[in-house]
């Protein structure tokens, strides 16, 4: 089996904001000879200019359910 990071940027609709947000998506997976046997989510990303802001409000993630569902 062989293990490995694998990142990808995605377009996705803020659940928060309802504005397309940048997304920065890490996965752990699992596979042997190119077959995926288990993906992960691992780490998120975002480009929110909100999030960099002093004093924005926190996220609270929500995203992260939807993006989650893509594990396997």
């Amino acid at each position: 089996m062989e293990r490995k990071t694998e990142r990808e940027w995605k377009s996705v609709a803020c659940p928060g904001d309802k504005e397309r947000m940048s997304v920065m998506c890490e996965w752990d997976i699992l596979s042997e000879k190119g077959r995926i046997f288990k993906k992960t989510l691992r780490q998120i990303d975002c480009s929110s200019p909100r999030l960099v802001e002093f004093g924005a409000p926190d996220c609270d993630w929500r995203c992260e359910e939807v993006i989650g569902k893509r594990e396997k």
